[in-house]
């Protein structure tokens, strides 16, 4: 203990020595005598583990930062990574010894002489990172507490829940800054008077179907809708920023010389930005329109009502909803129905419990869009499968089931 340090002498070192048959030149002059300090303390700091992304992170100077509520698991970020942080036991002591010189900070000449560390804790666990997904699902939960509805709305009782500014949805919601941002544009979040928003689907049809209507007006369809002269147009009804939004939603940027209309009477602006509609997108968001309330809807008469309701010339396929919707060929007649995959849970057993619940057996095409997500680097759509479900054939085809029983 601390009453002995003074114990130890360069006589009793060299005996030492001699009992190890070793010469005081075979060792370097500065000898550490360590000892365990009087008050070990092992409540001030924790031990983590590093990987490669994250010590490259703070070798180049950059943070990290550890995110999480009382009631959340803790995640480590970078700016552009989540990491779970697991704890995990050491199978053997680690003793902390901050005083102690290591290699290089020992001279290898001069006098001999002593020289005393403390061991100031002694850790038998540790924190390691674990890659993991973005916890995401608090972020959507959080906009659709004050959804936008326009700007006549925003004084309604209704419209009074929090908004959140970029920095807001830092310190909340479980993710990087690069992951965040990502999920906000897969969430179709839009950033009005400096807070992130998502659009009421109500509203969200109001503004498209404008659009589409000045399309339809204006040949824009075939020629492509010039940004700014739509926006001009439509924003006495509704804010640029939303209009904006909208188009970039649901449109792709054009490069000069796309479009059928003639280079001669294309407009001279250098900076235009003209947009083509995304067929695909446009289709999606239409079936939605006709599913979301509707329930189990009649498949035949759904596909009629879909290809009249889309923008003429427009091609509906059912490839279009895989993640949106689920059909129902057993049943006479045949039924689809809403089923987002944005709905689902983001904790990966419950998922597939969600899964399974809804359908007994799904084949391999039907149920990888609800599961693509939920991949890593490490673990592709077929290795989720084998962990999660069961394979077996029906009627020659292979369908994956539940591994246990769904509660």
């Amino acid at each position: 203990m601390d009453s002995d340090h003074d114990d130890r002498t360069l006589e009793d070192i060299n005996t030492v020595l001699e009992y190890a048959k070793l010469e005081s030149c075979d060792v370097k002059p500065t000898v550490q005598c360590i000892y365990f300090s009087e008050h070990l303390d092992n409540q001030s700091f924790k031990l983590l583990e590093v990987n490669d992304t994250v010590l490259e992170t703070l070798t180049n100077g950059d943070r990290v930062v550890i995110r999480g509520n009382s009631e959340d698991m803790a995640v480590l970020c970078t700016k552009t990574a989540t990491f779970e942080m697991k704890e995990a036991e050491i199978s053997n002591s680690m003793l902390i010894v901050p005083q102690l010189d290591i290699g290089q900070d020992l001279d290898d000449s001069g006098p001999q002489i002593i020289k005393v560390s403390k061991v100031t804790s002694v850790m038998n666990n540790y924190y390691e990172l674990r890659p993991c997904k973005p916890k995401v699902s608090k972020l959507k939960k959080l906009l659709e507490e004050n959804m936008y509805s326009g700007r006549e709305c925003e004084q309604d009782e209704e419209h009074q829940g929090h908004k959140y500014s970029f920095e807001d949805l830092l310190n909340i919601v479980q993710g990087s800054e690069t992951e965040i941002k990502e999920s906000l544009k897969k969430l179709q979040a839009c950033q009005i008077e400096g807070m992130w928003r998502v659009l009421d689907f109500d509203f969200l049809t109001q503004v498209l179907n404008h659009i589409i209507q000045l399309c339809e007006e204006n040949d824009w369809l075939s020629t492509g809708i010039p940004l700014d002269e739509c926006c001009e147009t439509l924003q006495e009804l509704f804010p640029r920023e939303v209009i904006t939004h909208v188009i970039e939603c649901y449109a792709d940027e054009m490069k000069s010389g796309q479009g059928d209309q003639d280079p001669e009477d294309q407009p001279m602006e250098i900076d235009a930005k003209f947009y083509a509609l995304n067929e695909d997108k446009i289709c999606q968001f239409f079936a939605e329109l006709i599913l979301r309330n509707s329930g189990k809807f009649n498949l035949k008469e759904f596909l009629r009502v879909w290809e009249q309701t889309v923008p003429q010339g427009m091609k509906t396929s059912l490839s279009q909803l895989e993640g949106r919707a689920l059909i129902d060929r057993d049943c006479m007649p045949e039924v689809i129905w809403y089923f987002p995959v944005d709905d689902l849970p983001e904790d990966i057993g419950e998922r597939f419990n969600m899964l399974f619940k809804t359908r007994e057996k799904w084949i391999l095409s039907e149920i990888t869009p609800y599961i693509r997500d939920l991949t890593t680097i490490k673990v592709d759509v077929g290795g989720l499968l084998t962990k999660y479900a069961r394979a077996s054939m029906l009627n020659g085809i292979k369908v994956f089931s539940s591994r246990k029983p769904v509660t």
